[in-house]
């Protein structure tokens, strides 16, 4: 099944305007700041948003054409995982996935063997017995999955499936959730906060920014030329405009920087990825043509490596190893020379 998805929808002052398509077996990862219009597209999608204008199309059916057309619900073959997961606490385990089918008309035998069969493909059945507060987080995580899948829906929708989790049971539960979407041959579309879940588990990202979409792609094609200062950021890269003039980038802000692409003329978008840049306490002498002075304005731990970021023209972040902020005995405040090789920076139209 295909999903058409051309609309606008607000909720009090915010509005949302969508333009986009989701296609069966694509897992789709929805990224964006707090009050970017995330939540509010998986709402519509699922039939509790109202349109202000457009429609929504499954497959051939429309389920939404404002103002006329409406699909409730429970008829558009949608499962949701919310970000509470939303379980039932006076029903069990067993009980809670069993709703979903039940309230589609099924019979209470129909219902626990379809619940028992997703239980058991989860790998939650000694779960059946207990209540939502006898559960771990990674295991409510499981059995709002398994609601969502006991009505044999079409189209998964998954909204911040792994915000609840603490960072310990986070990894191990994102590696089990991975496999769980890949085996759905419907649209899985996920909203997430986090770019690291959206690289790992998106075949297609994105990018919400104020109710509308800045930029789609896979995640590599993000990475590699991000459109928004915003994805920049999600992506780890610097992201610099400017004016190209046969090989030569002149720098919003300030800065030049010698580039590969010298058929390139005009505004346009360059990539200088952070492990690409090298940091001197003195101007060095070397192979690379890209030499600038800055001060080191913060310094991050990043799992293995430091980002330090530096005022400069252009300003950069840069990453280096705990070795190397010894060795250079960096501070807040230390003057810096920054060098990149040309080949280092892609720049492409904006």
């Amino acid at each position: 099944m295909k999903i058409v998805a051309n609309f606008t929808a607000s909720r009090g002052i915010f509005n949302l305007d969508i333009d986009t398509t989701f296609s069966a077996g694509t897992v789709t990862a929805v990224l964006g700041p707090n009050g970017s219009g995330k939540s509010t597209l998986l709402r519509a999608l699922a039939g509790l948003q109202t349109l202000d204008s457009g429609e929504i199309v499954f497959g051939e059916r429309v389920v939404d054409a404002a103002p006329s057309v409406h699909v409730s619900p429970q008829d558009r073959s949608v499962g949701v995982v919310f970000q509470d997961y939303s379980l039932f606490p006076h029903l069990s385990v067993l009980e809670n996935i069993a709703f979903g089918p039940r309230s589609l008309g099924a019979s209470k035998k129909n219902a626990q063997i379809e619940s028992e069969a997703q239980m058991n493909s989860l790998g939650i059945t000694e779960l059946a017995d207990r209540k939502p507060s006898q559960i771990s987080g990674g295991q409510a995580q499981r059995v709002a999955l398994a609601r969502a899948l006991a009505t044999r829906p079409e189209i998964l929708l998954l909204d911040e499936p792994l915000a609840a989790l603490d960072a310990q049971t986070r990894e191990s539960v994102r590696t089990e959730l991975d496999g769980q979407i890949k085996a759905f041959a419907g649209c899985v579309i996920f909203v997430t906060h986090d770019p690291f879940d959206a690289m790992l588990l998106a075949d297609r990202v994105i990018v919400l920014e104020n109710g509308v979409i800045t930029q789609e792609g896979t995640p590599g094609e993000l990475a590699a030329r991000p459109a928004t200062e915003y994805v920049a950021t999600l992506m780890g890269v610097n992201l610099l405009r400017g004016r190209a003039q046969e090989g030569v980038l002149h720098v919003d802000g300030g800065g030049v920087l010698q580039i590969p692409e010298r058929s390139l003329e005009g505004e346009v978008l360059a990539v200088l990825r952070p492990e690409a840049i090298t940091l001197h306490l003195n101007k060095p002498e070397g192979s690379a043509r890209n030499v600038w002075e800055g001060t080191v304005t913060g310094l991050a731990p990043m799992h293995d490596r430091i980002r330090v970021s530096v005022q400069a023209s252009p300003s950069v972040v840069a990453t280096i190893t705990h070795a190397a902020l010894t060795d250079l005995n960096l501070a807040v405040g230390t003057s810096i020379w920054v060098s990149a090789k040309t080949l280092n920076i892609e720049a492409f139209p904006k």
